[in-house]
Formats: C-alpha cells, structure tokens, sequence
C-alpha cells in the first residue's frame, strides 16, 4: 500500500465496491423482508385454509355419528330392562345383535375404522371389530357429554391401520333423554387428505398434521408419510413453533430439507397443523438476483480495476523514472536526460527536471572548479600550518603535536624513540658577517642535509633561528647516535649561492632515548637540551649522548 499505483486502485475498487454493496445490500434485506413477509402471509393462509378445512370435516363426522347414535337399534339395545336381563341372563345374545347392527353400518362408511358402542362405565357392550381401538374416556364424560354433546379422543397414529385415527364419542340417549352408554366412531384421518390443500387457489407448500408427540400423522403430500417408519420432527423446533402460533420459522423439514414453517394449534381435536415451504424455492430466485448481483458487481471491479491500473501507470511510470534519474543525481550522475511526449502536468513536471538537471551540471562545473582552487588553497594552507617557511621543515607546532603523540605510543607499546637537538656552531657570527640573506640559506641548506640524512619515517623540524630537532621514531639511542654522526658528517659544507662560496659549518648534537620519566614535552626537551649543552661546552663539532640509566654515559 506504499505505491501510489496501489494506492490509486484500492481507491477505484472501494470506491466502486462500497456504494454498490451498500445499495445492494440495502435492497436485498428489503428484498428478503418482502419475501419474509410473503411466505408467512402464505403460509397463514396455508395452514387456515387447512385448519377451516379440518374443522367443517370433523363437523360432518359429528353429524354422521349423532345420527348413529340414535339409531332406535341402539336406543333399546342399550335399554335398562334389556341390560338387567342380560346380566341376569348372562347371555350374549343382545351384543350379538349389536354387532351385526354395527357391521352393517361399518360397510356403509368407508371413512369408518371402528364402531363401539360402551356402557355409561366405559364397558365395551359390542363393536365391529373383535379388538377394537381402546379409547379412554373421562370419569366426568357423561356430564360433557350432556354439555358438550360429543368428546373427541386426540388424533393419533395407529399402527395397526398404519394410519392417523380420530374418535368422536358421542351420547346414546334414551327416549326421556337419559344417558344409556356411548357410541364409539373411529374415522380414517386419511379421508380429509386431499382437502387439506386447494391444489388451485392455495400457495405453494406442504401441510402436516402432528400429534401430541410431535410425529407427522398426515400430510397434503401422500409421499411424507412413510406408514412402516412414521416421520417426526425435532422436539425443540416443535415447541417453538406451537409457542408461537403463526410466527415464521426456519428448520429440517420432514424430507430432510430446509423448509420455512409456521403452526397454528387445533384444540378439539387436540392437533398442531403445520404448514412450510421449501426454503430453496422461496429464496432460489432472490440467490439468483443475488449471484447475478455479485457477478455484475466483480465484472465492474475488473473494468474499475483495469482502468485504475492504466491511469495509475500512466501516472507511475513517469514518476518512476523521475525518482530513478533524482537518485542517480543524489549520488552524483547529473548526466541525466529524460524524455516526455506527454502534454499534462507530468510532462511539464520532467521539462522541468531536465531544466533543473542542465542547471545542476553548470553548477557542479562552477563549484567542482572552485573547489579544486579551495583545495589547493587548503593544501598550502596546511602545509604553511605545519611547516617552517624558510626550511620546509616542520615548525615548533608540529613538533610539539608531533612530540606529545611519541610519548603516548611509548607509554602504550613502550619502544623507544630518539629525540636529537642540533645547534649550528657560531651561527651568529656566520650571520653577522655574511648578511640575514647568506645566514637564511645556510640554515635552508644544513635543513636540506638533515632532510637527506633521515628515514621517511622519522621527522625534522626547526626549533629555534639555528637550532633543529630530530624525532626518530622506534630508534634505541646507539642507532640516534650513528644517525647524529651522519647528519653532522654531511652537513658539513654548506654551499652559498647569494656569495657563490662554500662555507665549512660545524653542528653540535644533542642526543636522547625516551624514558618512563618522560611524562611531557617539557621534560623530554629540557632532557635534549641539557645533551646539546653538554656537546656545546664540550668543545662544539660533537655528539653528545645521554645513555639510558641502565648505560653508562659517553
């Protein structure tokens, strides 16, 4: 993110990419809440149409079995006199007839499972069937029964039909309206299948009915129920849906799909009426709107993307070789030339740079000129600095930087150096007599000598008007004193061009080797001065020589 190219392209792909998911975001949780709205509006429709649908059927069987319960057959089958004879009797004849009766009204009813016919107790007196559905009634439903006029068992599966069975338990009453017992009718819920949907007016989707247990007794579509492995839903997902009647709900479907559902609670009968819809088919075309969405959106990234990368190098590139020909000049190349055929602001921006770069070369003559002259200045001014003027030879500055650095290298190392002190003899009376013109080229001309008489790594310098002193380096002071001699030997003619004559001169040497004592400047040369005294007072034209305190002096 450090180029301006990158930089330059997530700026296009963002600013792209973020208003266009907001706007489509935004339009498709509007989108998904139409949807929403839609399918639970549908399914309500769904489940009330199958709800309304569930009620009239119930209302037809309760007129079918009120009409059977006042059979005259059952009426006196069921009368007093005709029980106490048969408990008296013991004889099976009257539930005999009952049976018959019941069997032949059993023919006629092809939604009809079971017809029982049960005492006020509960007893089963007859039924058309040999075991037939046990169905408990209430200890108070002969008192529900004189209210209510029926009772309806809750809808089960039973297995042994492998069907969802209903039984309505209605009154037997006498002539004086007097409870004699109960008829007993159980119906196939199978029959009211095909009315639980409008496979024309009403929406898309499936119905279920599901028991107390939670278990798909019944369903629009004859292919989710499975009579030999009956279909459940999860526990969880049921409680939630009968705690929320008729609110909107994503689960596991009974087909092992992801369904959108809601539930609406039947209380008589006691059942939960379920109505859902494919999740897949209500959201395929919003994930079609929705891929396609994505789709345009990436095909506009790219094209953003491409364009911003064209701009972005048509911006770079330019910038890229000003920065490659900038750091050739930040390291000194100003033959530097770049060419634009550009007519924007990048193309007068390298006009510019060559413009600047042709100044640069002129300046860089004009100083590179100037600093030669400088450096030569600086050259002689150092030199001038650190030398004496008339012999070349270094001055006392020097000599005391040059003195001080030997006494630390001694005290680190601890070799010695020779340090010798030359006086030329009876120079005052040379100068006197010949002029300050013939004196100062004698002293050039013995500065020559000792300059010739030397190594390059020892150091000559002029101490006094006539008094010289030799620093050698790493030199005990037997080979000082084979140096003095040499010095003292060839400086011993002097030739003298303002008088063109040849003059015999004669030096006095001091000479000394470095000692621990040796702490200053001070010491060491009052040291060399004391010898060059010595060598004086000793008659002039000699060598003197103070040996180490572990020598004897000469």
């Amino acid at each position: 993110m450090r180029s301006i190219k990158s930089k330059i392209i997530v700026f296009s792909i963002l600013a792209t990419l973020i208003p266009s998911l907001g706007l489509g975001i935004l339009s498709f949780q509007q989108n998904e809440t139409m949807i929403n709205e839609n399918v639970t509006r549908e399914l309500r429709a769904l489940a009330n149409y199958a709800s309304r649908e569930l009620e009239l059927w119930i209302k037809e069987q309760n007129l079918t079995v009120r009409e059977l319960a006042t059979s005259k057959i059952l009426i006196e089958g069921l009368s007093k006199d005709n029980q106490a004879q048969a408990r008296k009797n013991k004889l099976k004849v009257q539930r005999k007839g009952l049976e018959l009766y019941l069997q032949s009204v059993h023919k006629r009813l092809e939604t009809v499972l079971e017809l029982t016919v049960v005492d006020v107790e509960g007893g089963i007196l007859a039924s058309n069937v040999e075991s037939p559905f046990p169905v408990k009634l209430s200890p108070d439903w002969p008192q529900d029964a004189s209210i209510q006029g029926e009772v309806v068992a809750p809808p089960q599966w039973n297995a042994d039909y492998a069907t969802a069975v209903l039984s309505i338990a209605v009154p037997i009453l006498s002539v004086d309206d007097f409870i004699l017992g109960a008829l007993i009718v159980t119906f196939d819920l199978r029959d009211i299948q095909s009315n639980l949907k409008d496979k024309i007016k009403s929406p898309p989707g499936d119905v279920l009915l599901l028991d107390k247990d939670g278990n798909v007794m019944l369903a629009s579509d004859a292919a989710i129920v499975n009579p030999e492995n009956p279909v459940s839903l999860d526990p969880a997902v049921i409680e939630r849906l009968r705690n929320n009647p008729g609110e909107y709900e994503i689960f596991q479907g009974p087909r092992q799909e992801k369904v959108a559902g809601l539930a609406y609670m039947s209380e008589k009968p006691l059942i939960t009426i379920i109505a859902t819809r494919s999740h897949q088919l209500i959201y395929a075309f919003w994930e079609q709107q929705r891929n396609l969405f994505v789709g345009l959106i990436s095909i506009i990234i790219l094209v953003v993307a491409a364009i911003a990368f064209q701009m972005s190098h048509a911006i770079v590139v330019p910038l890229r070789r000003l920065i490659d020909a900038t750091g050739k000049i930040v390291q000194g190349d100003l033959n530097v030339e770049l060419t634009s055929m550009q007519r924007n602001e990048l193309g007068q921006l390298t006009q510019m740079f060559n413009q600047m770069t042709n100044q640069l070369r002129l300046d860089q003559a004009k100083i590179e000129e100037a600093s030669a002259a400088m450096q030569q200045k600086n050259a002689l001014l150092e030199t001038l600095s650190v030398t004496d003027s008339l012999t070349g030879l270094f001055n006392r500055n020097k000599l005391n930087a040059i003195i001080n650095d030997q006494l630390a290298r001694y005290e680190r190392n601890k070799r010695p150096f020779s340090v010798l002190m030359i006086d030329v003899d009876h120079f005052k009376t040379l100068n006197d007599s010949l002029g300050h013109v013939a004196g100062d080229e004698i002293i050039a001309g013995i500065a020559r000598k000792i300059s010739q008489s030397i190594r390059n790594v020892d150091f000559a310098a002029r101490f006094g008007g006539d008094e010289f002193i030799i620093i050698l380096a790493d030199t005990a002071i037997s080979e000082a004193l084979k140096t003095a001699e040499r010095i003292r030997a060839h400086a011993a003619s002097v030739h003298c061009s303002t008088i063109s004559k040849t003059f015999k001169v004669t030096l006095s040497i001091g000479v000394i080797q470095s000692e621990p004592e040796d702490t200053s400047l001070t010491i060491l040369l009052s040291r060399v001065d004391g010898a060059l005294y010595e060598a004086k007072r000793s008659g002039r034209d000699r060598v003197y020589c103070v040996q180490p305190k572990s020598d004897s002096a000469t």
